[in-house]
């Protein structure tokens, strides 16, 4: 059974999408079975997977719309590359929105369609884009576990405050499985002050065991994001590159445990 893994954040330029395709391309790697859902209309995983959102048949826009109306799942939806299986987006999705404000049960849509995909893979990954509608409401009430990229700057205090606000909602209202896996801190500076006291902030908040191995900033995602390849392919000796390795692994080792 598929367990299913949103990154999210309403704040943008937290490394969702390079989190979201890079840990996924990992875990694909690994042998295990992954889908990448890409949920944001700027469609930067779906880019990242180096294919063209002018030429796509579906997207995830295309195939909720006739899972809404005609309950059927359309898996001709899946892209599949080397390793990583990918369900596209495009800047349609936006219309998303509208569209499921017009229907019953609109926040758990995405839960139900997945139904069908959950003993197809080991995890499914959800890049969700930089804000709170329906979207992302339903990416949350879809998904097993949550991650909170959060980069460590000024105003990140305030928006993981937001968005463990928007959890804790979710949580009780809609998702009383969902559970907080851990927080990513994004482009740590150890010779910023601010850094390094936001940083200790989320440290003393949440607990060290909330804490994955922080992503500092490496000119080598957005080469790697440019040939359409996940870091550890694009160059392997890269401080990103074991970022994104030792942040898999213990996202692994996370879930294992809580899911003995």
């Amino acid at each position: 059974m598929a367990k299913t893994i949103v990154f999210s954040n309403r704040k943008g330029g937290t490394g969702k999408t390079t989190l979201s395709f890079n840990i996924a391309s990992y875990l694909a790697n690994k042998k295990y079975r992954t889908l990448l859902i890409d949920l944001d209309s700027q469609a930067h995983s779906t880019i990242h997977a180096g294919l063209n959102v002018f030429k796509l048949k579906y997207t995830i826009y295309e195939v909720l719309i006739e899972f809404i109306k005609n309950k059927k799942v359309n898996k001709d939806v899946i892209i599949k590359t080397s390793k990583l299986d990918l369900i596209p987006s495009n800047e349609n999705i936006a219309a998303l929105e509208i569209e499921l404000s017009n229907f019953k049960n609109q926040n758990s849509i995405l839960k139900d369609f997945l139904i069908e995909f959950e003993k197809d893979y080991d995890f499914i990954i959800i890049d969700t884009p930089p804000s709170l509608g329906l979207i992302t409401i339903n990416a949350l009430v879809a998904s097993d576990y949550l991650i909170i990229p959060v980069k460590l700057d000024f105003f990140s205090l305030v928006g993981i405050a937001n968005m463990m606000n928007i959890y804790y909602k979710i949580n009780s209202m809609y998702a009383p499985n969902l559970k907080l896996l851990g927080i990513i801190p994004v482009n740590l500076n150890s010779r910023a002050k601010i850094s390094k006291e936001v940083f200790k902030e989320i440290e003393n908040t949440f607990g060290k065991d909330k804490l994955f191995p922080f992503l500092k900033q490496d000119i080598k995602f957005v080469e790697a994001s440019s040939h359409g390849l996940p870091i550890f392919k694009y160059s392997p000796k890269s401080s990103g590159s074991e970022a994104i390795r030792k942040i898999s692994k213990e996202l692994l080792r996370r879930i294992s445990n809580l899911e003995k």
